[in-house]
């Protein structure tokens, strides 16, 4: 099942209780092609419970149908197991359906393959950082087409030269929001 804890930690699923929610739901999340990219449970007086998805692949966004069809179908997986499962000790809880956001950095090779073409500032360890289009990614780096200087309104970027950069050398990655189109 590919939204099964990895072994270890797992910032996805930090605790025993979202291991076991992500073990009950994560079927259903598969079965509307979605990837569970992380489980948040926040305790109080009603429990707030948001699950996390994306596509595995491709630049689409998840649309507010998907979002919507798979709320209602968690719902039913988790209000069937209401007693006996995850949430059962708690008096209320409310579920909230979402995705990660355009400008959530990016932790893993399937984040960078969903990223392509799109400009991002790569942060380097001990190095400056790099903005760019991402052009290319392996498993071992990024290739990013580096913007000489930021564009003036309405103008097109100027692109600069290729930089490789090892994932083992980066500290954060975040795709930059562009609001110009792009050919």
């Amino acid at each position: 099942m590919a939204v099964a804890p990895r072994a270890g930690s797992d910032r996805r699923f930090p605790d025993d209780r979202t291991r076991r929610i992500a073990e009950l739901i994560g079927p259903t999340v598969e079965a509307h092609g979605l990837y569970l990219e992380e489980l948040r449970l926040k305790p109080g007086a009603t429990a707030h419970l948001q699950v996390v998805v994306d596509y595995f692949s491709g630049t689409d966004s998840v649309d507010l149908d998907t979002l919507a069809g798979l709320s209602q179908a968690l719902d039913v997986v988790l209000d069937k197991h209401a007693e006996s499962g995850p949430l059962g000790e708690l008096d209320a809880y409310e579920l909230e359906v979402t995705t990660p956001g355009a400008t959530r950095p990016l932790t893993e090779p399937r984040h960078y393959r969903r990223s392509l073409g799109r400009t991002v500032e790569v942060e380097r360890q001990g190095e400056a950082p790099v903005v760019g289009r991402l052009k290319d990614v392996d498993d071992e780096a990024v290739t990013v087409q580096e913007i000489k200087e930021p564009p003036k309104k309405g103008m097109r970027p100027k692109a600069g030269p290729e930089t490789r950069v090892p994932f083992a050398s980066i500290a954060r990655v975040r795709v930059q929001v562009e609001f110009s189109h792009q050919e």
